[in-house]
């Protein structure tokens, strides 16, 4: 995989994960109304230990393609043609 299809899966990841925390704290249940007997039963629609895996499983990734990215930016040179110096300098 190359690091631009790592940054890409990334951000695909980081919406799927928003998602699933979202699913897990408002729409895992199901609210059931009885009007006659004025009732509300709330039933879960997610087993929630699958949620809870499947967020975690995403999070290792995120953890882990983070890391090879900043270990492969660690060892990667590239040449710059502008001078950091001239770039930096205060104005005169």
């Amino acid at each position: 995989m190359t690091i631009n299809e790592a940054l890409s899966l990334i951000k695909i990841v980081r919406e799927r994960l928003s998602e699933l925390k979202s699913l897990r704290s408002s729409v895992a249940t199901k609210d059931i109304y009885v009007y006659a007997d004025r009732e509300k039963t709330t039933e879960p629609q997610y087993d929630v230990k699958v949620v809870d895996s499947k967020i975690a499983q995403l999070e290792t990734f995120l953890f882990k393609a983070d890391s090879k990215i900043k270990q492969s930016n660690a060892t990667t040179k590239i040449d710059i043609e502008e001078r950091v110096e001239d770039l930096l300098e205060p104005l005169k």
